[in-house]
């Protein structure tokens, strides 16, 4: 078992973090929640709704396709050879179809000011040995990528990983931010400092063996 049996809910507009040992289960939690993997027992809903497409209770269309959930894995999904502004333009003309040539363009110089872009925009992207960017850009633009949509629930694995303190901060202040706007975000996080650990609306530790020993108050 990747993680042992537990039930709780959440609402809109709250940050939740959690974290716990290595390997005890964190990435594979945010998976299940965000509907990457499908628990054997159990069920996962928003609204009451399942946020999966073949579930008995529900006819409804599947939850995830309908971009309400978004999902931003440790490893970047940035396309090396373009440039923060090309990134953020293909991922936008992908999400809205519908939209024009000038909407999409407003859309994305409003993610490059939003996530603290404007500088970085004509930087092309690179890989880990040829970089351009710094690791805090790097990832507020794979944030930006996955934010563009507008999910109603965000979960972000590991937004600090190898980050300054000053850019954890800032990556840690944006999903904040989302809050505000009625996202429910899910963070796991290693080592939070305590300007970090103030931000959270509420904790979730998670022990070895995947057992939730703790969910509630970070104070």
């Amino acid at each position: 078992n990747g993680i042992k049996r537990f039930s709780w809910n959440e609402e809109s507009g709250r940050l939740i973090g959690i974290i716990g040992g290595s390997g005890s289960g964190k990435s594979t939690l945010l998976k299940v929640l965000a509907g990457i993997i499908k628990p054997h027992h159990g069920k996962i809903e928003i609204n009451g709704h399942s946020i999966y497409h073949n579930d008995e209770d529900t006819d409804d269309e599947n939850i995830i396709k309908k971009g309400l959930i978004g999902y931003v894995p440790q490893e970047d999904f940035l396309i090396k050879e373009l440039t923060v502004w090309e990134n953020l333009h293909y991922n936008a003309r992908f999400s809205f179809s519908d939209c024009n040539k000038e909407q999409i363009n407003t859309i994305v110089e409003k993610a490059l000011l939003d996530f603290d872009l404007v500088e970085a925009r004509d930087l092309r992207v690179g890989d880990a040995l040829n970089t351009y960017l710094s690791g805090g850009q790097r990832k507020r633009l794979n944030i930006a990528l996955e934010l563009i949509r507008e999910p109603a629930v965000l979960f972000v694995d590991e937004p600090t990983s190898g980050l300054s303190s000053s850019d954890s901060e800032k990556v840690m202040n944006l999903l904040k931010r989302q809050t505000i706007k009625g996202k429910l975000v899910f963070a796991n996080i290693h080592q939070p400092s305590s300007d970090i650990f103030k931000l959270f609306d509420k904790l979730l530790v998670v022990d070895q063996g995947g057992r939730i020993v703790y969910y509630g108050n970070p104070i």
